[in-house]
């Protein structure tokens, strides 16, 4: 019998049949629970509720058709009685989309937004198992410039909704898991950025240019769990706004290939719906990470999830563009170069200042001294600025 595709091929260490047998799924990645759920793929397997874990919100127990509409790394999804689908993840993955609707403030400041959040599910042990949504009709992503910058418009309108609930920049967390995707995965690659202040954290929200749904007429966002690698991968960091975006962003560019100016554009749509400081130049700029490190975090996660799922078509694309960025990464190692002559500029000026005071040097000739530093000093931070390389 061959594995089912939510089945981690390419990294599982166990046999498939082991790991139904001791409920553990065991990877190169890491471990992760696979629990019986083939019961749930019947009627009868819904007229009890679950004795472990916990049942929240519409549980509905009269359960008298089930449909199975797909099976995909995401996991299986089922369709209750013609109107609820449920999406079941037979592996834990954390619980990031029941929490959207669980904790009352997250779920009070999304309610106006176009995104479709959960009525009801399973979690066990901080996992969801079960997420239950309303009745939706799912919409297949045309790749279409317009459908994109609408969609990131609106990525954007979430965000900002939950602006009250951001934390601040945890650059060494995000640094962190950098490192441990690229230790991982034996990248050629190494990126640590010195995020800007105004890049904060928010609720984590795993959205989806193939996750687009239809609900009376509006387009919107069906959420996801974290993927399979990521959740084995990596801690459960708050990312800001603009990591999601580059996740998106990532998408497009995976189906057509991308321009500046339609990468250009992506940033403008998005900019036009969050808060100033978030899409700031500081916040952009690529010699504090800007998009381009989270373009690059959302290439290398992407090549983990294909990895563990044997898409060597995908482990293809993303290798490449990381040998292409690495020319993206000299350039910033000589920008650095341009950076050091501000301390250049500053150490000629305190010898200026101490010259003339210890009367080392004529008055003169500290003023020409101090002057030279001070141009040294501007003219290379003019320079480093101009070469900071474009966000798009």
């Amino acid at each position: 019998m061959s594995e089912p595709a939510w089945w981690p091929i390419g990294i599982a260490i166990s046999s498939f049949k082991d790991a139904q047998s001791d409920g553990q799924l065991r990877t190169s990645y890491g471990r992760s629970v696979l629990w019986e759920f083939e019961s749930l793929q019947k009627p009868e397997g819904w007229h009890s509720l679950p004795e472990d874990g916990h049942v929240w919100g519409q549980w509905d127990t009269e359960i008298n058709t089930v449909e199975t509409l797909s099976i995909s790394s995401q996991g299986l999804v089922l369709l209750l009685n013609s109107k609820v689908k449920a999406v079941i993840h037979p592996t834990h993955r954390g619980d990031d989309v029941s929490r959207l609707s669980r904790y009352e403030p997250w779920k009070k400041a999304l309610q106006d937004q176009p995104i479709l959040l959960p009525i009801g599910g399973w979690s066990v042990d901080g996992n969801d198992r079960v997420l239950l949504f309303p009745s939706h009709t799912a919409i297949p992503f045309d790749s279409q410039e317009p459908t994109v910058l609408e969609m990131v418009n609106k990525l954007g309108a979430i965000h900002s909704s939950l602006e009250s609930f951001t934390t601040p920049n945890t650059e060494r967390r995000w640094n962190d898991r950098l490192k441990d995707v690229e230790d991982k995965l034996k990248t050629k690659t190494m990126w640590r950025a010195p995020h800007s202040t105004s890049t904060l954290g928010l609720p984590r929200l795993h959205l989806s240019l193939d996750s687009i749904v239809e609900v009376d007429g509006e387009r919107m966002f069906l959420p996801l769990s974290r993927s399979l690698s990521e959740h084995l991968l990596c801690e459960s960091d708050r990312l800001p706004s603009l990591a999601t975006l580059m996740m998106l962003e990532h998408q497009w560019a995976r189906k057509q290939g991308l321009s500046e100016q339609q990468r250009h554009d992506v940033l403008k749509a998005w900019s036009s719906s969050v808060p100033w400081a978030w899409s700031s130049r500081s916040a952009l700029s690529t010699v504090k990470g800007g998009a381009w490190v989270w373009r690059y975090h959302a290439t290398i996660l992407e090549l983990a999830q294909a990895k563990a799922f044997g898409d060597e078509e995908t482990v293809k694309a993303c290798e490449q563009w990381l040998r292409d960025v690495s020319r993206l990464q000299a350039h910033l190692g000589a920008l650095r170069l341009w950076k050091s002559g501000q301390w250049v500029g500053i150490t000629g000026l305190a010898v200026s200042f101490f010259s003339w005071r210890l009367a080392t040097l004529t008055e003169g000739q500290s003023l020409v001294l101090a002057l030279l530093s001070l141009g040294v000093g501007i003219a290379t931070n003019v320079i480093y600025r101009l070469k900071d390389p474009k966000p798009y």
